[in-house]
């Protein structure tokens, strides 16, 4: 397992990095990992990841919207800082700030679920929480240029709060959905899809960004270079870079930014659609007469 999550990662990170076929070669081991780590816990007594949780298709749909939100999410616990430094021009520390407004509207999201559970279905909680998240990235997606320091946070906010709800909600309906005996499987499997979800989609963004920085490097005629953009995120040495080209450095910038965040609100849609899906999908198949409150 542990080979098999080191080699996808390893060539997520070198594309664009290196040749395609290294690439290629890498994702082959790690196929190959995960095969045999399949083929050994199909025999296993006690398997680490039983194969009976990804036959039970309700689980399947929480465990695909943990990693999907979860990927959306490190857009912008990683990009807003950036945005706020490179593109506003604000310290380190004000760049930071952008996360806290989300740390105390997440409480409050998670604080939410209960309440919000004697009205709405499972389901419906999470769409809440989905819809919240999707408004901060579109939200994100607009901003332009010259948008105020202030629409991140608040954008933030909406963050925090979709994030609370969707992962106290989730994390609740997959010991719900699993069997007795599979919740300790399925809490920690849980766990892990978001660890694995947030590293991989950061690689992926982070490809995204290079792209838009080496095609700006390239369209702008040698004027600016890859170590020049790296320096404008970076408020101990912005200041050192020529203040004629910062308006052009920060096109580049925004436009891998607003990259991200588009794949991110690209995301949330597709958790939304996953969402909508399932809740029809368990509404169709729930006994005659089986109410919310009664389950």
């Amino acid at each position: 397992m542990a080979i098999g999550i080191i080699a996808m990662l390893g060539g997520i990170e070198l594309i664009g990095v290196t040749s395609w076929w290294l690439v290629a070669l890498i994702w082959v081991m790690a196929a190959a990992a995960i095969t045999t780590l399949i083929h050994v816990e199909n025999r296993a007594a006690d398997p680490i990841i039983p194969n009976r949780l990804f036959r039970n298709r309700a689980l399947v749909t929480d465990f695909a919207l943990f990693t999907i939100i979860w990927g959306a999410f490190m857009a912008f616990l990683t990009y807003s800082p950036m945005w706020a430094q490179g593109i506003i021009g604000t310290s380190a520390l004000i760049g930071g700030a952008t996360q806290i407004p989300s740390s105390f509207t997440d409480f409050f999201g998670s604080e939410s679920v209960a309440p919000l559970r004697r009205y709405l279905s499972p389901h419906r909680v999470i769409g809440l929480g989905i819809i919240t998240l999707t408004l901060a990235f579109v939200m994100m997606a607009l901003m332009g240029i010259h948008a105020p320091y202030w629409l991140i946070l608040v954008a933030g906010a909406f963050e925090g709060f979709g994030n609370g709800a969707c992962f106290n909600e989730l994390q609740a309906k997959v010991q719900q959905d699993a069997e007795r005996q599979d919740v300790p499987a399925a809490t920690s499997f849980s766990y892990l899809i978001r660890m694995l979800s947030q590293t991989f989609t950061a690689a992926i963004y982070g490809i995204i960004m290079n792209a838009a920085l080496r095609s700006g490097v390239a369209q702008s005629g040698g004027k600016i270079t890859m170590a020049m953009l790296n320096k404008l995120s970076d408020a101990a040495s912005v200041g050192d870079l020529p203040r004629r080209l910062l308006p052009a450095m920060r096109v580049i910038l925004h436009h891998g930014l607003h990259n991200i965040m588009l794949l991110a609100l690209g995301l949330m849609i597709v958790a939304l659609v996953i969402n909508v899906f399932a809740e029809r999908r368990e509404r169709i198949s729930a006994p005659a007469g089986i109410t919310h409150e009664a389950e």
